[in-house]
């Protein structure tokens, strides 16, 4: 089927907000679940709470759900029979999904909140006074087991009968959600599904309640007062379901092996009597080695580095112990180490206080960097200094500097070292930013270490090296899967994103063509087709580079594509701080090693070209002036050429000129081949105006010379 479906008795609000699936897809709202395939979004109408729940690609195993019934579908349908058995769950309030040539292509299913509900799971992992009283669990553990009564007497196996799939409410009535993977199954089949739906809830359960407390739940669901041989055969099936793959707590070697897939929340199963560490959210994961997140401890929230590596785990947390007791002993504010040691099987991790709230210093603000430079400064002076010295390792918290990352400090061997360390840091800011604050943040500095000779030339020096290695690293990891970018490669498919927004993007990367179609053209040329779209509130434009011919496909199948340069060309000139539109997501059609079609999807510009905004113009606005002279002065410092300096390839945003087009861009090694470029980009862009205007004087003045 196809088609999209709202219930009757759907408040009117509601059923205009949730009209079709191009609407259902765009709306905006509180994410609280995600994996691969689905997004669950939490949206207020009217006062009353929906939830959203949007799937999209064939997932894991694309030939199995190709073939089968759409798991959206599924759920839609095991939601009514749980209620036309009596089973209590949300109201289903719209679903429905979309076919292309047979082939499913995204779907959705929206419920009605139920109010004031939570989940088992949570109320578990917050140890809810709730699960102590015995009145409150006998009635639950009554109502849970009837659920399961009820769905296995219809031979009907739920698939994923955990804690966080019931909710309960106030009064204590419990409801059956989330049952993508349920269906009906005929002996003998039937009882290993049953053993399955059992000791999913026994997984929890035997970490909350007696083994006297279980065995009620057992003989409740049974319907029994006295277990027999077969009643203690499937009980020592249930309890040992899960042996050696038990997910309740994880190791060390759950969680190097889980890569960028760990899951939140997480229980962490600390060694050496320290209990329970449950991780509310990453922060960042280091697949194998490093996971940094943000959890509760013995009652208080801490930020928690567990350290996974199969090999060199346990010298890199010697080293963040040692950092973090050096930082105090020479009085430089850091987080308090709350605990330290090993993670149950193998590992470490080290549990210090959360400053919530607390943010990294503002590149730009002179205020801020000031503090940064004579913390490091003071670093120096006391003889040790930070490794990877960036404005990510310093946090302001209640109008203080905070010092992190224990695991980077290293002793100061020379006074070589301090100057190239300080180098590093300069180089986290853009060449412009750098000129302008150095003599400010150099003083402040020498506050900090006042015993220090800085030769200026050689500081400025170090810069350039620290700055183009810095450079160097990010073009690499724009092309590759890391921490900022995720990368997929397929034989029939490339595709490089910011990570951060990759759940975002996910419905757009999916099928570009299908966005570009139903967005707002802004080109359609045989070379490029450009269109403005709007995903979840947020304007895109997509860059599509077509392909014109058989004998261009052919020259253009063995290197690499104008978006993958002009990918790689809008990060070079935004580590720079030239203005262009942030760069989002590069995709290339593939077979093998062979390149097609590729697309580029970066933020939108709000604003008009150059050639629009002077258009009947006698004079150069002295605002667009000065923002073109420091625009051209930056791509001369880089030693940048565009290679098409049409004046369209400008946006005004009322501060500066955004470069646009960026596939003829090139940085060039020698001044002699930038200024050969340059007197072609000059001669281009001047070409906008005519030869005799005042306008073109006004602008040939402000550009370099060539």
């Amino acid at each position: 089927m196809s088609g999209w479906h709202v219930m009757p008795g759907t408040d009117p609000a509601a059923a205009t907000r949730f009209a079709d699936l191009d609407a259902v897809f765009a709306l905006e709202g509180e994410i609280v679940a995600k994996d691969s395939t689905t997004r669950t979004v939490r949206v207020e109408v009217n006062g009353r709470r929906y939830y959203v729940k949007r799937y999209h690609g064939l997932g894991k195993k694309p030939l199995k759900r190709l073939l089968a019934k759409p798991r959206v579908q599924l759920e839609w349908e095991n939601l009514r029979r749980f209620a036309e058995w009596g089973i209590p769950t949300a109201r289903l309030v719209a679903c429905g999904l979309e076919r292309e040539g047979g082939r499913f292509v995204r779907g959705a299913l929206i419920t009605a909140e139920i109010p004031g509900t939570a989940d088992l799971n949570r109320l578990a992992r917050a140890r809810d006074p709730r699960l102590k009283s015995q009145s409150w669990r006998d009635g639950v553990c009554a109502q849970v087991a009837d659920i399961a009564r009820r769905l296995h007497g219809r031979r009907f196996a739920h698939g994923d009968l955990k804690w966080r799939n019931l909710l309960v409410d106030a009064a204590g009535k419990v409801f059956l959600i989330d049952c993508p993977s349920g269906g009906f199954w005929w002996p003998p089949f039937l009882e290993y599904r049953i053993v399955k739906d059992l000791a999913c809830l026994d997984k929890v359960a035997k970490r909350q309640l007696s083994r006297a407390q279980r065995l009620r739940f057992y003989l409740d669901y049974a319907q029994k007062k006295k277990l027999d041989d077969a009643d203690k055969r499937r009980i020592r099936q249930i309890a040992g379901f899960f042996t050696g793959r038990d997910e309740t707590q994880e190791t060390a070697a759950s969680l190097r092996a889980g890569g960028r897939r760990v899951l939140a929340p997480s229980t962490v199963a600390l060694d050496d009597g320290g209990g329970e560490l449950v991780v509310e959210r990453w922060l960042r994961i280091l697949p194998g080695k490093r996971l940094t997140g943000v959890g509760r401890w013995s009652g208080q929230t801490v930020l928690a580095k567990l350290f996974v590596a199969a090999r060199g785990s346990e010298r890199h947390w010697q080293r963040e112990c040692r950092g973090i007791d050096s930082l105090i002993g020479h009085g430089l504010p850091t987080a308090k180490r709350l605990a330290a040691g090993r993670l149950e099987g193998a590992g470490h991790f080290v549990l210090t206080e959360y400053l919530e709230g607390a943010r990294c210093p503002d590149a730009s603000a002179v205020g801020e960097l000031v503090g940064v430079f004579e913390a490091v400064g003071r670093m120096h002076a006391r003889g040790f200094l930070q490794e990877d010295v960036h404005l990510g390792n310093f946090l302001l918290h209640a109008d203080k500097l905070y010092v992190v990352d224990g695991d980077a400090i290293r002793p100061a061997g020379s006074e070589r070292q301090r100057l190239d360390n300080l180098a590093l840091l300069f180089a986290q800011l853009t060449p412009a930013a750098c000129g302008g604050m150095q003599a400010a943040l150099l003083a402040a500095y020498r506050r900090g270490n006042p015993d220090i000779a800085i030769d200026e030339a050689q500081l400025k020096t170090a810069i350039v090296r620290a700055r183009e290695a810095r450079l160097a690293d990010l073009l690499d990891k724009c092309l590759r899967d890391c921490s900022l970018f995720k990368v997929v490669r397929r034989v029939d498919r490339f595709f490089s994103l910011v990570r951060s927004e990759a759940d975002f993007l996910a419905p757009l990367i999916a099928d570009p063509d299908a966005w570009i179609e139903q967005g707002i053209a802004l080109k359609r040329g045989r070379t490029a087709t450009l269109a403005l779209v709007e995903l979840n509130g947020r304007k895109l434009v997509i860059k599509r580079y077509n392909i014109k011919s058989a004998g261009h496909a052919l020259s253009r199948a063995w290197r690499p594509s104008r978006a993958w340069h002009s990918w790689i060309e809008a990060h070079r000139l935004r580590f720079l701080g030239i203005a262009t539109p942030r760069p989002l997501a590069l995709i290339e059609h593939r077979l093998g090693p062979l390149r097609g079609r590729a697309w580029l999807v970066s933020e939108y510009c709000e604003g008009p070209n150059l050639q629009t905004c002077l258009a009947g113009m006698e004079r150069l606005p002295p605002e667009i002036g000065e923002a073109a002279r420091r625009l051209f002065a930056q791509l001369a410092g880089a030693r940048i050429s565009h290679g098409d300096l049409k004046a369209s390839n400008f946006i005004w945003n009322g501060k500066e000129c955004c470069v646009l087009d960026l596939d003829g861009v090139r940085s060039h090694d020698s001044e002699a081949a930038w200024r050969k470029a340059w007197r072609k980009d000059r001669a281009r862009f001047l070409r906008n105006w005519p030869e005799d205007g005042a306008l073109r004087r006004a602008l040939d003045a402000a550009l370099p010379p060539a």
